[in-house]
């Protein structure tokens, strides 16, 4: 009998007796009723019942599997149990086939890597849920030769790290100390500081130059560590085409024998069953091995939407970094660091004039950086103030909007799913207190209103009852950990309104 897995971590234990009578009459109503006597009842009739078994003419096995997210579970935690009932009774001359609904065509079956056995794998039907693309996506790879070659390289133990990102080359500030910080720990005791490490913050502000950071200090520290990084799409991405080509195991020989893990933009895989399936068993295998895993995302972890508990959980377990906007001196001090990069000459004036518009992202400030580059060896000029107020006169030289009362009230609203009216309402309930005093204590801070202008927008308040209700979310953000969640997402949100 063949199995889909290596016999060191798959092996089934070998049959300590000769084949059962009655067994081989109906060999598959014998596993089955085999299964139901070992796993509960709950297990048995969610992985077991719904799967269709036959008997083939040459005595082997058919059994067919309602789709493919059930074929990962199933092959993950119940195929072994199937290989060692079906051993115990003595049937480890009957072959079995699986077959998937909805899954590939059968000209898509491949055996396993050389000297391993692999069950006869078929798939019929369209590939459809986030399981990728067509085939004929794949279509530029090649013939299929070269088709194989290429996945091979995906496959690669290679790090796939930048050199250039490096703790030494990542300008620190107040807005990135905490995040910076942890990192560098868990770089220095992989698995032992901070395991896992989650580190969020909206786009471009260097969530992916630390994830480099931590496996570059890790290989400096010790060459022969095995360090993995991935966008979280390209895991995805490779676990397709693993499936395609019924290379699983080696898809799963990669992600789970490595020292560190790095994943990065987590959040892409919302809404994505079977890479979520697959994620879980890899973060649990690497987890329990003490191994370190370090995550980001554009989103608090609760904030991830369509993403199961368990992996949302599992995000929750180790330790959560958030990096923030950069000051306008941080900025400022990016901008320098890019210019020396690129040898341009850049004067105090301007510098603060592109950090104080250019105020979203590093990449918006480096953006800015080459434009105004750009033009000054196109006019043949310095980089001088005029220059740059030219250059940015429609990019960045419009005044910033300004944040208004009802614009926090929306957000707020919409992100604890209540009505604005509730916001000005008196109801004291806490699905709608707690939402009101964020919202005053937002307005308050990122706007120019007075106490008394806020209590009008929320139907005609006291000032002091503003007073209280901003003083109490202060005093509460630095112990209540969910609230300062909230918050952070919120002046996130309001941030990309400015």
């Amino acid at each position: 009998m063949q199995t889909l897995f290596p016999a060191e971590d798959f092996a089934a234990p070998s049959s300590s007796g000769g084949r059962t009578s009655g067994s081989t009459d109906n060999p598959w109503m014998a596993i089955k009723q085999k299964l139901r006597d070992i796993l509960d009842e709950d297990a048995f009739m969610s992985w077991i019942e719904p799967i269709q078994g036959r008997l083939l003419s040459s005595g082997d096995i058919a059994i067919t599997l309602p789709n493919m997210v059930f074929y990962q579970g199933f092959q993950n935690e119940y195929l072994y149990q199937l290989e060692h009932c079906k051993d115990a009774l003595g049937l480890d001359h009957v072959q079995i086939n699986v077959e998937v609904e909805g899954g590939l065509p059968s000209e898509f079956t491949q055996s396993s890597t050389s000297g391993v056995q692999s069950s006869n794998i078929s798939f019929s039907g369209d590939t459809s849920g986030d399981f990728g693309p067509e085939i004929g996506a794949y279509d530029s790879i090649g013939e299929p030769g070269e088709a194989k070659q290429a996945f091979s390289r995906s496959l690669s133990t290679e790090g796939h790290l930048n050199p250039n990102y490096t703790f030494d080359t990542f300008i620190k500030g107040d807005s990135n100390q905490f995040a910076v910080a942890t990192c560098l720990s868990a770089a220095e005791n992989p698995g032992k500081a901070y395991n896992p490490l989650f580190i969020y913050g909206c786009t471009g502000l260097g969530k992916t130059h630390l994830l480099h950071a931590v496996g570059n200090l890790v290989l400096k520290n010790n060459p022969n560590a095995v360090v993995t990084y991935i966008a979280s799409e390209r895991f995805m991405n490779e676990m397709i085409y693993c499936l395609r080509f019924a290379k699983m195991w080696d898809f799963r020989k990669k992600y789970r024998n490595c020292d560190v893990f790095l994943v990065d933009d987590i959040q892409f895989i919302s809404g994505k069953k079977a890479t979520q399936e697959e994620f879980f068993h890899t973060f649990n295998t690497l987890y329990a091995a003490k191994k370190q895993i370090v995550i980001t995302s554009d989103m608090f972890p609760k904030d991830i939407p369509d993403i199961e508990d368990r992996l949302r959980n599992r995000f929750q377990w180790g330790l959560i970094a958030d990096i923030q906007s950069p000051s306008v001196e941080h900025r400022i001090a990016i901008l320098y660091s890019k210019a020396d990069k690129l040898k341009i000459r850049l004067r105090p004036d301007v510098a603060e004039y592109i950090a104080k518009h250019a105020k979203r992202n590093v990449r918006e400030l480096e953006g800015a950086l080459h434009r105004i580059n750009a033009f000054a060896a196109l006019q043949g000029e310095e980089i001088t103030m005029d220059l740059a107020i030219r250059t940015f006169r429609d990019v960045l030289g419009e005044a910033p909007r300004r944040l208004t009362i009802e614009a926090v009230q929306k957000i707020v609203a919409e992100h604890f799913k209540v009505k604005i009216a509730d916001l000005k309402s008196k109801r004291r309930q806490r699905a709608f207190a707690l939402p009101r005093q964020i919202a005053m204590y937002l307005s308050r801070k990122l706007t120019n209103a007075s106490y008394p202008d806020i209590g009008d927008k929320f139907g005609g308040k006291d000032h002091t009852t503003v007073m209280h209700n901003v003083k109490k979310i202060e005093e509460t953000l630095d112990r209540d950990l969910d609230l300062k969640a909230h918050v952070e997402t919120l002046e996130r949100q309001l941030e990309q309104l400015q």
